[in-house]
Parts: structure tokens; C-alpha cells; sequence
């Protein structure tokens, strides 16, 4: 297959085509420079024609390329062209050119909400006395509200609903995969407690997408993307018997 991956020089992408590349004739879009063959340097939210260009003969674009940043201070200002207009103009580009399969990176943060009421809160902080960690009703994906706590994450839903839209009237297969917390530098959880449950390997994130990347009979789904952590208050289990993919890490190994 030939593989699209926005972002290719990112944390994720980087090991996601790496991986790929195994084999799959892999090519990139990115405004970082690298030495990396058959990439495109090109800002996503400046024209639909030179996205769709880049786009031709592909078979499946992942979409990584997004500004992360969810501090407070991050605002539409900051997020409006890479989040939104970029996001836009990348699923408009696949459609134009025929792309079948369109991965969508999106984040836990959509449902952030939910990170305040009870099992959920104690678990995100760490405080674990009581609860039965097998009998936790996990967040769904599909089915269930968004409940977004910032900027960030609203600019995420925004590519959760055009992936909804081109799959139901433009026929596209679509997956939006809420991603947990991934450590570049250490690949390690952090030091927050929300990390035992949200974190996710590099090699878990480059086996995961590859999954998503080489699933057959796709249609529409919300998939939680996270390693195999004890902790676990999205359902991520579900994205695992979905795709056959079992994670080779956990965060309680760096307890």
C-alpha cells in the first residue's frame, strides 16, 4: 500500500513510518525538515490543490499534523489554521484524490469532561482505595457525548465530525483515534498521575497505527489509543479486539 502520514517528522509519525516502511511504500508531509525520502514540506491549511497533489495514488492517509499544545493560554489563535483549516483541507484533499482509508488523530482530551466525576477523578489522581479496577464502566467512543476541557480538544472533535461526515455521504473509511500521553524524549509515563493511565508507548503507537493503517472492513469508529495499562478508564480494550492488537507495554512497569 501507499501510506500518506501528515506530520511524518513528529513523535508519532516518525515511528509509525518507520515501522511502515517494513512493509509499505510510505511517504510524508511535514513543515519540519528532515532527510527523510519522499516527503512534502508544505502547511496543510495553505491550499487544498497542493495537498491534493501530494495525495495522488495513495491509499491511506494518516493524519498526525496538528499543534498539541492544550495549555490554557492556547487559544483558536494558535489553533485555528493547524487544528481546524489544515485538518479541513486534508480530509477535502484525500476525498478529491480518492483516498479510501483516512486515520484521523485525534485525543483523549475530547472527553476530558468525564476526568471529573467519580471512579474517573480519584483514578486520574492517583488515589485508588476502594476501587475495583476490573468492574470500572469505561468511557465509549462511539455512543457516547464528547465533553471537551479546552480549545485543543474542541479543534480535535471538529476532525472527529468531518471524518463522520465524508464517511456517511462521501463513502471514506474513517477511524478517529483518541490518543493518550506519549513521551518523545523518555517514552516513559510522566510524572502526573494521569500518565498511569493514558500513557502510550512509542512502539504501542507505531503497532497501533499500523493496525488502523491495514484493518479490513472499515466503516466509522472512535478508537481509544493508549499501552496496556492496569488503569484504565477508556476503552481501550475495545480498540484492541477491534483491531487484533495486543500493546507490548504498560505504565506500571515504570511504578
Amino acid at each position: 500500500m501507499k501510506i500518506m502520514i501528515t506530520g511524518i517528522n513528529g513523535a508519532i509519525g516518525n515511528v509509525v513510518a518507520n515501522l511502515m516502511s517494513k512493509d509499505h511504500e510510505v511517504h510524508g508531509i511535514d513543515v519540519i525538515k528532515s532527510d527523510r525520502p519522499n516527503t512534502t514540506y508544505i502547511d496543510l491549511a495553505d491550499s487544498v490543490d497542493d495537498v491534493s497533489k501530494a495525495f495522488e495514488g495513495m491509499d491511506a492517509v494518516l493524519h498526525l499534523a496538528a499543534d498539541p499544545r492544550h495549555d490554557p493560554w492556547i487559544g483558536w489563535k494558535e489553533l485555528m489554521r493547524p487544528n481546524m483549516i489544515a485538518t479541513a483541507n486534508v480530509y477535502s484533499a484525500a476525498h478529491k484524490t480518492g483516498v479510501r482509508r483516512f486515520i484521523f488523530g485525534g485525543s483523549m482530551r475530547v472527553v476530558a469532561g468525564y476526568e471529573s466525576d467519580e471512579p474517573y477523578a480519584s483514578i486520574i489522581n492517583g488515589n485508588y482505595d476502594g476501587i475495583d479496577k476490573n468492574k470500572i464502566e469505561l468511557i465509549k467512543g462511539i455512543g457516547q457525548d464528547t465533553r471537551p476541557n479546552n480549545e485543543y480538544a474542541t479543534s480535535k472533535i471538529f476532525g472527529e465530525n468531518l471524518g463522520r461526515y465524508f464517511h456517511e455521504f462521501e463513502d471514506m473509511e474513517v477511524l478517529c483515534v483518541r490518543i493518550g500521553s506519549l513521551k518523545h524524549g523518555s517514552d516513559r509515563p510522566g510524572h502526573d498521575s494521569r500518565s498511569w493511565v493514558a500513557f502510550m508507548s512509542l512502539r504501542d503507537a507505531a503497532s497501533y497505527f499500523k493496525s488502523c493503517i491495514e484493518k479490513k472492513d472499515v466503516g466509522y469508529d472512535i478508537l481509544y489509543a493508549a499501552s496496556d495499562n492496569d488503569w484504565k478508564i477508556y476503552d481501550t480494550p475495545y480498540a484492541y479486539k477491534y483491531l487484533n492488537f495486543q500493546p507490548a507495554d504498560n505504565a506500571e512497569n515504570y511504578r
